[in-house]
């Protein structure tokens, strides 16, 4: 890997350097950085460091280098300020840099493996849907002690009218016209969906929770990264991404978060079932905004407006 080196500014070795000094709490300096480029569904430059430290010891941490203008650096204030000392099974931060006159910003953190949920039965599934609902009951209904921490996103309002408007304009440029009239049509009962949600009483999302971003870690376990989508929401917005695929296994998947949930918090089980139903709707939208490919095939769009037709219909 090639570092620029912009005069006045410091260097990548400079700043992992002071964050180690403070992470052993005694002063270390680095002699060697190796450094390997990692493939990835990440949109940022993510590299495998592998550092010798002038004590002998070795460490291997992943670099990640965000791009500019991504949400002001949210992503290192959260390391930062709320997943400090490997809370929640994050990664252990290194160091940071939250640079917004450069537009710089960096995370350098624990290298927790390779070894994706995506790899992993039906058992490990079940220990991460438990480990999603202590994230989701540690900060239940506590929005405004989230909103102070000044480092998350927020699905709000505004959140959710913008995943309409941009699902309706992926479609108005690459489905049928007759599609897009039946998305509107469908669609005529969004304001309902929202009054409901933002009713609801809000938490700590991971915001992107996927089997690409769950780290199953040997003798240790759940390892979530990339928060870059830590937000403040609705918990089953976690839930119905992560249920993605599952198909018959689903209940037992649900059962095991709500078994969980209910050792740390009381909940509606009714009010939470019809918040499943409109995160569904939501995550079908996620999907036809991002997904530009398979509108190649009318079949996928065809799909996701039948799917959009039996969730409202599951909630009438």
């Amino acid at each position: 890997m090639t570092l620029n080196v912009v005069e006045g500014q410091p260097t990548v070795a400079a700043v992992l350097e002071q964050g180690l000094c403070e992470y052993f709490g005694q002063s270390v300096q680095i002699q060697q950085i190796t450094s390997t480029a990692l493939d990835n569904y990440s949109t940022h430059p993510i590299h495998r460091l592998q550092v010798t430290l002038n004590t002998g010891q070795q460490i291997s941490t992943i670099f990640k280098r965000l791009r500019q203008d991504v949400r002001q650096g949210r992503e290192v204030l959260l390391y930062q300020r709320l997943l400090v000392g490997q809370r929640f099974g994050a990664p252990q931060l290194y160091a940071g840099l939250c640079d917004r006159a450069a537009q710089r910003y960096w995370l350098f953190l624990e290298d927790v493996g390779e070894w994706k949920l995506e790899y992993y039965e039906i058992s490990e599934w079940l220990l991460t849907f438990r480990w999603m609902a202590q994230l989701h009951a540690a900060y239940y209904d506590r929005e405004a002690e989230l909103r102070s921490l000044d480092c998350l996103g927020e699905h709000n309002a505004e959140f959710y009218y913008y995943l309409l408007q941009t699902a309706r304009e992926s479609l108005k440029k690459k489905a049928e016209a007759h599609l897009l009239m039946r998305f509107d049509c469908l669609m005529a009962q969004f304001d309902e969906l929202v009054a409901f949600l933002i009713c609801q009483p809000h938490t700590l999302l991971h915001g992107d929770v996927s089997c690409h971003n769950i780290i199953v870690q040997p003798n240790v376990g759940i390892r979530p990264i990339d928060w870059e989508w830590a937000s403040i929401g609705i918990a089953a917005w976690d839930v119905v991404r992560l249920l993605s695929g599952w198909g018959k296994y689903k209940p037992y998947l649900l059962a095991a978060y709500l078994d969980e949930l209910k050792q740390h918090i009381v909940l509606d089980r009714q009010t939470f079932s019809r918040t499943l139903v409109y995160c569904d709707i939501l995550k079908t939208l996620w999907y036809l905004r991002w997904w530009i490919k398979p509108f190649q095939k009318p079949a996928f769009v065809e799909t996701a407006l039948a799917k959009l037709e039996n969730l409202w219909y599951e909630l009438d």
